[in-house]
């Protein structure tokens, strides 16, 4: 940009000079009034500066606890992260499982009183049946079951052992199932049972079962499976259950395989009322009929017997008879029903079972004698007796079944004289009758009395225990244990327990009798001593032997016994 006039300044030589002479005269007195205010700024520059320097400290310090505020604030921010993290894996880990099921993701919640719940969000299905509402929070128990069903694996059992000894070397246990077990039982005994679902989907579930059991010798530290120490296992269960495939009865249960109906079991005599042992078969339980439920299975049970040839041989032009023995199988097939559960009167019900026992014997086998067998039986059990149970058997028996009550100890109602499927001795139509009762009532709120008591009696039939034909008995066998119950974890108590047989054979009579005393504490879980387990009993035992004819039985050359222990049950 340009200007087109030019400013131009006048100036006069006198008003210079008057204006130079007047400068020189200010000067020394502006040089003096420069210099005070000089130290004055100066004064007041140091003054500023403290201030700053406080300043500048204070402000140091805010830093620095600011750094602190900042390093514990990421801290936390890294722990919350963690903790956000570990939610993350737990939210998908519960969404997996959710969406097994088809069910909403499941989140933890705390309660109030510090139990776990996993809630999960409703489904807002219109057509859900407002009846059956979805369970939408579960408790961290409840979940552990959800998780345990959901995989459908379980395991469980029993075992029982301990350490014996006697005042006379090695004790022994004497007529167990006339006697009582407490005192009177010095080996283990275990049931391993493996249960694994295979399908559950619209009603209908398949579960794998299978059942190990054994015994295992308590008096030497080697555990080797074999017989003469007393250690044998076998595979007593191994089939297929089923739910929800019997038409018009879902609830009704239907199994292949190796298996039974439930035994029965008297747990103070140690043997059973109902006892069917299997090879293989079938099985429906709990079907649904009138007032109670019916139970049916065909069952394979196959028998060893003996076989007697004669071979004639010659031996200098004479003749000879050689008798020989082989043991040859038999089939057997084994029908059993059973009508349970019928109502009577407040907490009690019947049963009514009834088996029978057909041997098939092939065309080649018509030399062998094998009889048929039945077994029926009348059950009344009492719920609510006297807070706790009783229950009533009365059973009739025919044959080899029959033979098997006229035991000494063992009285299963087997078909096989023995757990080696042998079929012995000669059966000519022989007959046994049997009562049972077992139980246990709380006489107050610290004494429990439970009890076993069967009286048997039979004719014709063939004594194991003589080896005789043709034998007529009766027999007492009880045991009583009362106990005082110190709280829910201690008991103390006594078992006593008496029996007496005697058994004819012809002209001949032969009796066996004896009784038992044992005290005990135990340690336990729970006030029933029939119904709760584990069981620690710490006893001393005295069992004498009145009468010995048919067992021949001694105590190491002694009639009695004294023997110390401790013994463990437990089921899981």
């Amino acid at each position: 940009m340009k200007f087109s006039k030019k400013i131009v300044y006048k100036i006069k030589p006198k008003r210079v000079v008057l204006m130079t002479m007047l400068g020189l005269c200010y000067l020394p007195n502006a040089m003096a009034a420069t210099q005070d205010e000089l130290e004055a700024r100066i004064a007041l520059l140091e003054q500023k500066l403290l201030v700053l320097s406080q300043e500048s400290n204070d402000l140091k310090k805010q830093v620095i606890d600011s750094n602190k505020q900042l390093a514990k604030l990421n801290n936390n921010l890294q722990k919350q992260q963690i903790i956000i993290n570990n939610q993350k894996k737990a939210l998908k880990n519960s969404q997996n499982v959710a969406i097994t099921k088809q069910q909403p993701p499941v989140n933890p919640v705390q309660a109030n009183n510090n139990q776990i719940l996993l809630v999960s969000t409703p489904k807002t299905d219109t057509m859900q049946d407002s009846n059956h509402p979805e369970k939408t929070s579960f408790t961290l128990a409840e979940f552990k079951d959800y998780i345990k069903e959901e995989i459908g694996f379980s395991y469980n059992g029993y075992f029982r052992g301990g350490w014996s000894t006697s005042s006379n070397g090695k004790p022994k246990n004497y007529a167990e199932g006339a006697l009582g077990r407490f005192g009177n039982e010095y080996g283990g005994w275990y049931d391993l049972i493996f249960k694994q679902k295979v399908y559950d989907q619209d009603g209908r579930r398949v579960d794998a079962i299978v059942m190990i059991d054994g015994n295992v010798a308590t008096n030497k530290a080697a555990g080797l499976f074999n017989t003469q120490d007393d250690n044998i296992m076998q595979f007593s269960d191994i089939y297929l259950e089923t739910k929800g495939f019997v038409p018009r009865f879902p609830n009704a249960k239907l199994w292949v395989g190796k298996h039974s109906l439930p035994y029965n079991e008297i747990q103070m005599l140690d043997w059973k009322t109902q006892k069917t042992p299997a090879g293989g078969g079938i099985g429906i339980e709990n079907l649904k009929v009138g007032v109670g439920a019916l139970d049916l299975s065909l069952v394979r049970a196959d028998v060893n017997v003996k076989n007697k040839k004669e071979i004639i041989s010659t031996d200098d032009s004479k003749v000879n008879k050689i008798e020989q023995y082989k043991k040859e199988e038999v089939d057997l097939n084994e029908l059993e029903i059973r009508y349970r559960d019928i109502p009577l009167w407040q907490n009690a019900t019947l049963g009514l079972n009834v088996r029978y026992s057909a041997p098939n014997k092939s065309k080649i086998q018509n030399s062998i004698s094998v009889k048929n067998a039945w077994l029926g039986s009348f059950v009344l059990r009492q719920n609510e007796f006297f807070g706790g149970f009783n229950q009533f058997t009365l059973q009739t028996a025919t044959n080899s079944v029959a033979s098997q009550l006229a035991n000494i100890n063992t009285n299963n109602p087997e078909f096989a004289s023995n757990s080696d499927n042998d079929y012995i001795g000669t059966h000519t139509g022989g007959k046994a009758y049997r009562f049972v009762s077992e139980g246990e009532a709380y006489l107050s709120d610290n004494i429990i009395v439970a009890h076993a008591l069967a009286l048997t009696s039979g004719n014709d039939v063939y004594s194991y225990d003589l080896n005789l034909p043709h034998t007529d008995f009766t027999s007492f066998k009880s045991a009583i244990r009362p106990a005082y119950i110190w709280d829910t974890y201690n008991q103390s108590g006594v078992e006593l327990g008496y029996f007496r047989q005697k058994d004819k054979v012809k002209s001949k009579t032969y009796v066996e009798e004896g009784y038992k005393t044992t005290l005990y504490h135990s340690f336990k879980v729970g006030k029933s001593i029939l119904s709760s387990r584990p069981d620690i009993r710490f006893y001393v035992s005295y069992i004498e032997a009145l009468q010995n004819d048919i067992s021949k039985f001694d105590f190491n050359g002694k009639d009695h016994q004294i023997s110390f222990g401790v013994q463990t049950e437990v089921w899981f």
